[in-house]
């Protein structure tokens, strides 16, 4: 995606919210279920921009060079700008758009996104920062669906394994395969698994199940290729999706926000 082309599309949004709010016309869509490691950087809601690659009324993204909460640009809209990569074949592609600075001093400049989609659900996840780097503070992670795929019949008994992907730090770090294991137990259960590629692995450690969300505390990231532990102690937090729970998102986040990882996944 072009800095011209985003600034251009700011600019329109601008010349619409002066004339009357036409880039806030209503829209209807189901309740969004999303998590974001930093709210500050990265705001989920329902996209008001209906310009260039961009639809109204889909599930969408704002960050701070678009103005915190004001406007979303859907995630389909910025796959559209730039084609996804496909790394796992088989699987959804992961976009990278990429347009860094260290400091925001007009429209043109939107930090570096990374993301997908689940396979076969309109759930998707991924990582931004603002500066392109991720040690730099502002890394930030997220998942997102709309209420309409949020899992209506969790199971209550038995176990499923899911094909789970992610992200952290993409741009060195590549994309994280790895398979999640659900327990279900009546109302809950549990949830555990890990995800990695050669340079960073997560494990999840042990996520208690509640209803169609899930939620732990004792993450662990690494370094397979050296063996070495980057991060303890993380929290995992995230939501099943499909009409009986074929689908998960979620995030894990530790006291480093670098290590900060997305993932989502499907049976």
């Amino acid at each position: 995606m072009k800095f011209t082309h985003l600034k251009a599309v700011v600019g329109a949004m601008a010349l619409s919210v002066a004339m009357g709010g036409a880039a806030q016309a209503q829209v209807v869509l189901a309740d969004i279920t999303s998590g974001t490691s930093d709210v500050d950087n990265v705001e989920i809601g329902v996209s008001n921009v209906p310009f260039g690659p961009h639809t109204s009324g889909k599930v969408g993204i704002s960050v701070p060079a678009l103005g915190p909460g004001t406007f979303f640009v859907d995630f389909e809209g910025l796959q559209n700008a730039s084609a996804p990569v496909v790394i796992t074949p088989g699987l959804p592609g992961v976009t990278t758009v990429n347009n860094p600075t260290g400091t925001i001093t007009d429209h043109s400049q939107y930090g570096r996104f990374d993301l997908t989609r689940v396979d076969g659900q309109n759930v998707f996840y991924g990582e931004w920062n603002q500066s392109d780097d991720a040690s730099l503070g502002d890394h930030t992670v997220y998942f997102a669906g709309t209420g309409a795929t949020l899992a209506a019949n969790v199971p209550t008994s038995g176990t499923a394994t899911y094909s789970v992907q992610g992200l952290s730090d993409y741009a060195n770090n590549s994309q994280l395969n790895g398979t999640f294991t659900a327990n279900f137990s009546g109302s809950g259960g549990t949830l555990t698994g890990s995800i990695a590629s050669a340079t960073y692995a997560l494990n999840i450690g042990t996520a208690n199940i509640s209803g169609n969300g899930f939620s732990g505390s004792g993450a662990v990231a690494s370094n397979p290729s050296t063996s070495a532990t980057l991060a303890t102690n993380g929290n995992v937090s995230g939501n099943f999706f499909g009409s009986a729970a074929q689908a998960l998102a979620g995030v894990a986040t530790f006291a480093n926000n670098q290590y900060d990882a997305a993932f989502g996944g499907s049976q």
